[in-house]
């Protein structure tokens, strides 16, 4: 039999020049189409964005991604710092000897990610008895937080609010007071910057001066009584390509969780009283709560010692800013201790102000209702009347000390919480009915009173 018994040539299927030349007509008439719309769009865009319009206006939002800001039910771990790709974790050093194995390392890893009181006591052990921390370990965990510092500082700014006098000989003089603000959001047209309206208070002038030396004219937007929390403008055609490429927004972290005490920090801005000083330490408490105008604030303790007339911000090894300092509450054993408001109690006033909004008036000042005091004294849940400012809206209405708001417009309200944040949805101007459950001959009894929120 022959071995080639089977000789077949395969052609190649014939080219359809008909299908061919259609394919190409459709190809072309996209082409031509798409470019069309193109050239449409980009002159649409172009014409509406001219250097000699005035730019729009962004509302600012700290909780969403414009923000750069955590919701609050997120948990802030603070347990790792990245910088250049390595990681240090809290509590120990990498690579802090020669000696220590990979495997150590990895244990080490390991159990600081462990969160029960056992995992951490072993953690602990493991610190103090597996790792040789030598004084180039410490130092290198420390360049590494100077590190964080320094991004974070990108911003902060330095405000300086300038006024006029006279001596007594008739000599005119300026007076310079500064202190630390921090960069909150660009809405647009404004860099806006978070200062204390202490600072500011009667000035004449007020300039900001970036990281990179450079200073600009700035203008009050808003400032809060209650916190004297206070927003800065800088406008930004005042501002250098230059100096935009340096700075940043800060970055708002969320101090809601449990764990928060015990949060390794860093102060930055003017912990010390000097532009550009530094502070290292832990948040020691959370517990102590300022009771104001309907809105209570939580302030973090930390054990960084400060100067009195310490500004700035404290931030976790994520460069996250955790609280704002403030100088307001200090006691007198705790007077050089850097205390700051909780930055999730503080949000919705920050971006209040940076909307240039007034916020809603009832004028209660007050707390919650826990579930002991509920059970203990058969009381309602809700938001508990402490004290009602003179003459608010609240006063005015009937609202009295004792009594417990249950709902506040279409809200229920369970606790000062709700409260706050359902008056944070309204605005001054609006008529809205508030109920109470108000003690009387041995038992509470439900009153509701109309009233005209206002602004403070």
């Amino acid at each position: 039999m022959s071995s080639d018994f089977i000789k077949e040539k395969i052609k190649d299927k014939p080219i359809d020049k008909k299908k061919l030349a259609k394919k190409l007509g459709y190809t072309a008439l996209f082409a031509v189409v798409f470019g069309a719309v193109s050239a449409l769009v980009f002159g649409a865009v172009y014409s509406h964005i001219r250097p000699d319009e005035t730019p729009e206006v962004r509302e600012v939002d700290l909780t969403g991604p414009e923000g750069g800001s955590l919701s609050d039910d997120e948990v802030l771990s603070g347990d790792e710092i990245s910088q250049d790709g390595s990681t240090v974790s809290v509590g120990y050093a990498p690579s802090l000897s020669s000696n220590e194995t990979e495997e150590d390392a990895a244990l080490s890893e390991n159990l600081i990610s462990e969160s029960d009181n056992s995992a951490a006591q072993t953690v602990v052990n493991n610190i103090t008895n597996k790792l040789d921390l030598t004084p180039e370990s410490y130092a290198k965990l420390h360049r590494k937080l100077h590190e964080v510092a320094l991004d974070a500082e990108k911003a902060i700014v330095t405000v300086t609010a300038t006024t006029t006098d006279t001596d007594w000989f008739e000599n005119t003089f300026e007076n310079g007071n500064s202190s630390a603000g921090v960069i909150i959001a660009d809405n647009g047209r404004q860099l806006l910057i978070l200062t204390d309206s202490k600072v500011t208070e009667n000035a004449e002038e007020i300039s900001v001066r970036f990281v990179d030396d450079i200073v600009a004219k700035a203008k009050i937007i808003k400032t809060d009584p209650d916190t004297s929390l206070q927003i800065i403008g800088v406008e930004l055609t005042d501002i250098g390509d230059e100096t935009k490429r340096h700075i940043e927004s800060a970055s708002l972290g969320s101090t809601t969780y449990a764990s928060t005490v015990g949060t390794p920090v860093i102060a930055i801005g003017s912990p010390l009283g000097l532009q550009g000083s530094e502070g290292y330490g832990l948040i020691t408490s959370m517990s102590q709560e300022e009771e104001m105008s309907d809105f209570n604030v939580h302030l973090l303790t930390t054990d960084i010692y400060g100067s009195e007339n310490a500004s700035g911000v404290i931030i976790d090894y994520n460069g996250k800013v955790l609280g704002v300092i403030t100088t307001a509450y200090q006691t007198r054993d705790t007077s050089n201790l850097i205390t700051t408001y909780s930055i999730s109690d503080i949000k919705d006033v920050i971006e209040n102000l940076a909307n240039g909004k007034d916020r809603a008036y009832l004028g209660v000042v007050g707390t919650s209702v826990t579930e002991e005091a509920a059970t203990a004294h058969d009381m309602p849940k809700g938001a508990y009347v402490i004290n009602v400012d003179a003459d608010s809206p609240a006063m005015k209405a009937g609202i009295q000390s004792g009594d417990v708001i249950t709902r506040l417009g279409t809200q229920n309200i369970v606790d000062y919480s709700d409260y706050t944040k359902a008056l944070t949805e309204l605005a001054p101007g609006i008529e809205t009915v508030v109920t109470v459950q108000r003690f009387s001959r041995g038992d509470y009894t439900e009153m509701t009173f109309e009233t005209e929120l206002s602004k403070k």
